[in-house]
């Protein structure tokens, strides 16, 4: 019997009781890791290599999963629109730093939401570029 339900965070779907096993063990060991009388610094070593292991095992699983044509489209759509919901938020958060701290006498502005939208505004570039060549 196959099984699938929509997991929305990771934006994928769970196949099998095996996934959901495996899906639930791994939020169970992270919760676990949470609750281990560890030192701060300690839990927080453990948290981060279980979410690199994590990282990984899952970009692997993504990797390898076959979708049809209407899950592509699905994901595109789904992407492009939380690109739009980001977007207004970084520029809007960028606007909202540079108010403040220019009324402060030092404008300054957190770089990482400027690299973000650079980043955003190049990879759409290239591959509505790369896509219009294809075609």
């Amino acid at each position: 019997m196959v099984w699938k339900k929509k997991v929305w965070w990771l934006g994928s779907s769970v196949k099998t009781w095996q996934g959901a096993a495996y899906l639930a063990s791994v939020l169970l060991i992270l919760i676990a890791v949470q609750l281990l009388p560890l030192s701060t610094m300690a839990r927080t070593y453990v948290t981060a290599a279980w979410l690199v292991f994590l990282f990984i095992d899952m970009f692997d699983v993504m990797w390898k999963v076959r979708r049809d044509e209407r899950e592509y489209i699905h994901e595109a759509v789904a992407e492009r629109n939380a690109a739009w919901a980001m977007m207004p938020v970084l520029v809007v958060g960028i606007f909202i730093e540079l108010i403040s701290s220019s009324l402060k006498g030092d404008p300054h502005v957190d770089p990482i939401p400027v690299i973000a939208l650079v980043a955003g505004v190049i990879a759409k570039s290239v591959t509505n570029y790369r896509l219009e060549r294809e075609n």
